[in-house]
């Protein structure tokens, strides 16, 4: 949601490059036999779909950041449980 919406309020209709995108994709559906109203709506409803694309890769690219960071963080713990292991425990002692 946050990237979505980060992503979202970039998308100036006033900034010329979003401008000619949305008219692009518009003659795009124009060419292919829709009506214009309607290539208007699914050119916004395409960059919308953009926008939520872009938004996902962004999420998932926190989230492999968070889980890196949580395993530099275990590791560490990793390691002194494994250098616990060394020592030898008599059986004899333990069980009294």
């Amino acid at each position: 949601m946050v990237h979505g919406a980060a992503l979202g309020n970039k998308l100036d209709y006033t900034n010329p490059a979003v401008q000619q995108s949305i008219q692009g994709m518009q003659h795009a559906f124009i060419s292919r036999g829709m009506p214009a109203a309607d290539a208007l709506k699914t050119a916004y409803a395409a960059m919308e779909g953009r926008v939520a694309k872009q938004a996902a890769v962004l999420s998932y690219m926190d989230v492999f950041l968070y889980l890196g960071i949580a395993f530099l963080v275990c590791v560490p713990f990793i390691m002194m449980v494994k250098g616990n292991r060394k020592k030898k425990v008599d059986l004899s002692e333990a069980m009294h």
